[in-house]
């Protein structure tokens, strides 16, 4: 069966929740490096890049990438910021039209001519990226992978990824194929590996989120990088992105913009764990379940109370490493003020935390 094109149809509402999350994200990555006295250039790469916009205009992640350079257009230059830009499509036709594209919006960008290149590629993709990881494995980067599918993000380039220390990326998976597909052996070629028995006992709704911890169960025990999932549901088919960092500043960016995106769970387009109907049921005599927010502060509030002392730098890596945003904890720390104390402002911030590294302790009464 022939692949769909899907260059030749609107963007649906899934599509721009993904495009809308990677664009926020770069919008709140490209001022670090800004900002960054230890920062001179930064590569930003579009591996699947496609046309630059669908065929209503709406923009896709290239012109978006474009749009948030521009919009930082006067803090590049004070800092002089150097950016390299790669962009890749494989079809032939197709990456004509992503070049004609790109010439057009890059005549907004001429006062950033000596500050800003765009490469534009048509190759395979596994050919292009392992041409470029001598570029990529000491600089900063961002790596956006919006493949069609699943086969692209093999263990082997997952692995590359894991390897760029400062490297932040995310990459969309089909997550729904891996259940429909997994029978396969060209499936089974490209993730030899995977739990076939497991893939066909998780419900489509939890597909994802499989799909997060097998790639989580890849990552080298050496390393810092952490994961964290998106699911993006689509009639009955599930999608999502994975979004991976080494720096806890990028993790919470991206959780930041992920609970901003959904204020229920912070992971979802959907309703993935029922929160609503849990919401409803306070005044309810049965035994309901938890929301996700309220299963996170009593965990942490049981994390607390199981030490002598605990600091703010815990709480609030403890935060993130559930998944959580700081706002999620604040709430258990003014809940537990008669049984923990500390002196002065609770300083559980990522500039308290690890830029100024003004520790706080919260002792335990």
């Amino acid at each position: 069966m022939a692949a769909k094109d899907l260059h030749k149809r609107p963007f649906s509402e899934e599509t721009i929740i993904k495009l809308d999350i990677f664009q926020k994200y770069l919008e709140s990555w490209l001022p670090v490096a800004i900002q960054s006295r230890f920062i001179t250039e930064v590569n930003i790469c579009d591996f699947f890049a496609g046309i630059g916009r669908d065929i209503k205009g709406t923009d896709g992640s290239p012109i978006r990438i474009i749009k948030t350079i521009k919009k930082f257009e006067d803090n590049i230059l004070k800092q002089n910021l150097k950016i390299h830009i790669l962009f890749n499509e494989y079809t032939p036709t197709k990456c004509q039209q992503l070049r004609d594209c790109i010439a057009e919006e890059q005549e907004t960008l001429k006062n950033l001519d000596s500050n800003l290149s765009i490469e534009i590629f048509n190759l395979d993709f596994k050919q292009l990226f392992v041409s470029k990881k001598p570029l990529l494995e000491n600089h900063f980067n961002l790596v956006f992978l919006d493949q069609s599918g699943i086969k692209q993000v093999t263990e082997e380039i997952f692995l590359d990824l894991a390897k760029f220390h400062r490297t932040d990326f995310m990459f969309f998976v089909s997550s729904s194929a891996f259940k429909r597909f997994a029978s396969d052996t060209s499936f089974q070629k490209y993730f030899p590996d995977i739990d076939i028995h497991k893939l066909s006992m998780t419900s489509q709704s939890e597909m994802h989120r499989m799909i997060l911890q097998y790639y989580k169960s890849k990552i080298p025990n050496d390393s810092q990088l952490k994961l964290y999932p998106f699911t993006i549901k689509k009639g009955r088919n599930i999608y999502g992105l994975i979004f991976g960092s080494n720096h806890p500043l990028g993790i919470e960016k991206f959780l930041k913009i992920a609970w901003e995106t959904n204020a229920l769970n912070g992971e979802a387009n959907f309703d993935i764990d029922e929160d609503w109907k849990t919401s409803q049921m306070v005044f309810s005599f049965v035994n309901r379940k938890l929301s996700k927010i309220e299963k996170f502060q009593l965990d942490l509030e049981e994390f607390i109370l199981s030490k002598n002392e605990v600091s703010n730098k815990e709480v609030y890596d403890f935060a993130l490493e559930n998944g959580h945003v700081i706002n999620n904890a604040l709430p258990v720390i003014k809940k537990l003020e008669n049984k923990i104390s500390y002196a002065g402002h609770h300083n559980i911030s990522y500039n308290k935390c690890y830029k100024s590294k003004e520790i706080k302790k919260f002792k335990v009464l």
